[in-house]
């Protein structure tokens, strides 16, 4: 595989990560918190690449549309960066990261444009612009062999926020079944592919891998569920989680990753 065109060395990446305040998508106080130590380095430089692959005006359009109250549109990159932990410190692979990131936005600012405002127009163009960033980074970087499972990926994501929206506008509530289902489409398949690159642009196994993707799906699909308010569902989906993740080698990284899940649940 070719060198990632993201790869410093560690002591510029300390240099730059010290400057967050530079960055519109990233304030420093959200990574104070224990779980995202190992990787707050790792995440500024991300978010700082992100930045300058974005043009202009897109820089522009998130500063005046994106104002981060929580931690989640962090997560997805820190999730491909534990599970590449999992098989190198070392070799720094920041691109998939960086396309994580690209999709989450994007579709957060899709999804966003479902209430009407003053805005909404601006919020769809937006996350276009975004997801047109991620297929040029996609050529740029030569990782058009990941343009299927990025078509899949958010095709999926896709149908479970239009299937929530329905439900909304229909006036209904889902059933229990069906909820799981719905996070599972919004949530599930984005966290495990988020694992999957961090472990195929580390060098994990196929075996390694799909470990990785199955774990992602039940952390995604809990972190979903806790974010409508349910609590109990969760810990029991977890369950297999766990037992997945406990497939992979034992190791530092390994316990890294699982604090990190029960952090965010």
């Amino acid at each position: 595989m070719k060198s990632d065109h993201y790869t410093l060395d560690n002591d510029f990446l300390h240099e730059r990560g010290s400057c967050p305040e530079k960055n519109p998508l990233l304030i420093g106080d959200l990574i104070g918190e224990q779980m995202w130590k190992p990787v707050a380095g790792d995440l500024r430089f991300v978010m700082e690449c992100l930045e300058k692959e974005l043009r202009p005006v897109g820089r522009l359009l998130l500063k005046q549309l994106y104002r981060p109250a929580d931690h989640e549109f962090l997560i997805p990159p820190a999730l491909v960066i534990f599970s590449g932990y999992l098989f190198s410190r070392e070799i720094k692979h920041y691109s998939p990261a960086v396309y994580m990131a690209l999709v989450y936005l994007g579709t957060m600012f899709h999804n966003r444009a479902s209430v009407k405002d003053k805005n909404q127009q601006l919020y769809i163009l937006t996350g276009d612009f975004l997801f047109s960033h991620l297929l040029k980074l996609l050529n740029d970087s030569q990782h058009l062999f990941l343009l299927e499972r990025f078509a899949d990926l958010i095709t999926t994501m896709n149908e479970g926020f239009s299937i929530m929206e329905e439900l909304r506008m229909e006036g209904e509530h889902p059933g229990r079944e069906e909820l799981i289902e719905i996070m599972r489409k919004q949530y599930g398949v984005f966290y495990g592919e988020c694992c999957a690159l961090g472990g195929l642009f580390a060098g994990g196994t196929e075996k390694e891998q799909s470990l990785l993707m199955e774990f992602g799906k039940y952390l995604g699909t809990a972190y979903g569920l806790k974010k409508m308010g349910i609590y109990f569902q969760p810990q029991q989906i977890m369950k297999d989680g766990w037992l997945t993740l406990s497939q992979l080698p034992a190791s530092e990284a390994r316990n890294e990753l699982e604090n990190f899940a029960r952090g965010i649940i």
